[in-house]
């Protein structure tokens, strides 16, 4: 993942720990604790978005595009600002997405 720039060494005030997490019949995958960070910020709340109305405007458009997010976290870029929370620790130290 630092070969692919999906990830890169950097320093932060926030790093959450990795763990490999194994499943009967699948590779190992990393996976981050974020328990701690998450018990200090802030919640938000969003609205869901009236289907109704949702559904009319996808009716009246003249294009549709499907977007496949597999493995979306290595798609779309973290901001600057949001790199700093979601730092994680390693053998060769703090990274970023």
């Amino acid at each position: 993942m630092l070969d692919l720039k999906i990830i890169e060494i950097g320093q932060s005030d926030y790093t959450s720990p990795m763990i490999l997490v194994e499943a009967v019949g699948r590779e190992p995958r990393p996976c981050k604790d974020y328990r701690r960070l998450n018990s200090s910020i802030r919640n938000q709340y969003f609205p869901l978005p009236n289907i109704e109305e949702r559904v009319e405007r996808v009716s009246a458009a003249k294009f549709i595009t499907v977007i496949d997010l597999a493995k979306g976290y290595w798609q779309i870029p973290l901001s600057k600002r949001a790199q700093r929370y979601a730092a994680f620790v390693t053998n060769f130290g703090p990274m970023f997405l």
